[in-house]
């Protein structure tokens, strides 16, 4: 059975707009029957991928991180233009090269047919192996077929470029065979290439659609803008609108299953853990950055509590809000929701046993019970190879 890391982080945000749809409006959904405030799961992961936090710990523990792209071509022309002086044309046509290598297409001559999510190491291995062949590529005209030139077979290309190809799709095939880590996020997140499954990574962690604690409303703000030069003898507004916004109280849960996460990095404990405790602290730190400038919903979290369990299975506690929570006097959305999550969380142990939790470490604003570098040095105590407690299992 796998060893899970699990973050459950209640979060009370003033009014916003965080993460929104195709027409402007405040996702959502209905839960428990009743409609609720939403945040997806693919808006929480790219705020924490992208936050200084997780780089900086995934960095000092020598790893990289990834980057979503269809840009590939011109980052590749980038490295090998300014980094290694190349002639720009030359460097355009290897870059092209390199990408069909790997068995990607060009929508056009500048961008992938869809976006690739590539770690740093892994771009700048590919370009290392074309720069160390680079008269074989550059040479070979591969991506340059016009029209009317025959595109050559698999026997006419000279068995050094077959190997140079080779070398290139390695770099972002079956590394795992070679015990190679990906960036840290997609070693998390995981990777989907419709063209190429060899290129395809499976997600060490999980990640839930962050939904509001209690029932949720929609309100409007009608705006209107005013022209600064306005002749004194007019008067009105130049520009009207309407923005839809909420304002919720969230539960957010996420897992990483340790052991797929570690397989991911290569079996490197020490970036493991980085990785581990990196995630944590994004994870609190991150807020979604829709309409943030015209409404700062700059509201940290309210508690935070991180679970480590050996041979066990994952417990989300989102069914603690069921029934959407809902404050009395004197009391404030997070704390009754803090309350309900405990809650539930003692009458699931109650009911399934809790001898797998090896490690519970929370902190709360409204308790003023603890800190968040004391939750991750506990959590980094757990993630050790013999943590406290687990002799003999």
């Amino acid at each position: 059975m796998a060893t899970f890391v699990e973050l459950h982080i209640i979060q009370n945000f003033a009014p916003s707009n965080l993460n929104r749809d195709d027409s402007n409006t405040p996702k959502d959904c209905e839960f428990g029957g009743y409609r609720r405030a939403r945040i997806s799961s693919q808006c929480i992961k790219r705020s924490v991928r992208r936050h200084p936090a997780f780089a900086r710990a995934v960095e000092e523990a020598g790893g990289d991180t990834g980057v979503r792209t269809k840009r590939l071509k011109g980052k590749l022309v980038e490295i090998f233009v300014d980094g290694n002086g190349k002639p720009e044309e030359e460097a355009a046509n290897v870059a092209q090269a390199v990408i069909e290598a790997v068995g990607l297409k060009l929508k056009d001559k500048e961008k992938t047919e869809y976006l690739l999510y590539f770690g740093e190491g892994e771009t700048s291995e590919l370009a290392r192996i074309a720069i160390d062949s680079w008269d074989v590529m550059a040479a070979a005209g591969i991506g340059q077929e016009t029209e009317g030139k025959k595109k050559k077979t698999k026997g006419d290309v000279p068995e050094e470029l077959v190997k140079v190809r080779n070398d290139l799709k390695a770099v972002v095939g079956a590394r795992r065979k070679e015990a190679r880590s990906y960036a840290a996020d997609i070693a998390l997140f995981g990777r989907m290439v419709a063209d190429d499954k060899n290129m395809n990574v499976d997600a060490a962690s999980q990640v839930a659609h962050a939904i509001s604690t209690n029932k949720v409303e929609m309100e409007m703000d009608y705006f209107t803008a005013v022209d600064d030069l306005l002749p004194d003898e007019e008067s009105g507004s130049d520009m009207i609108g309407v923005v839809e916004f909420n304002s919720s109280c969230f539960y957010r849960y996420s897992n990483i299953n340790l052991d797929k996460l570690r397989e991911n990095l290569g079996m490197n404990a020490d970036l493991t853990a980085a990785a581990v405790l990196g995630y944590i602290e994004a994870s609190v730190k991150a807020v979604p950055t829709g309409k943030q400038n015209s409404m700062a919903a700059q509201n940290p979290a309210g508690y935070v509590r991180v679970i480590v369990r050996r041979d066990g299975f994952p417990w989300s506690l989102a069914n603690a809000f069921q029934k959407p929570v809902r404050a009395g006097a004197g009391e404030s959305l997070e704390e009754i929701s803090i309350v309900a999550l405990e809650s539930y969380f003692d009458r699931l142990k109650n009911t399934y046993g809790a001898e797998d939790i090896v490690c519970d470490t929370s902190f709360s604003l409204h308790s003023g019970n603890g800190t968040l570098p004391g939750l991750l040095s506990t959590v980094r105590s757990a993630l050790a190879p013999n943590p406290p407690g687990t002799e003999g299992r």
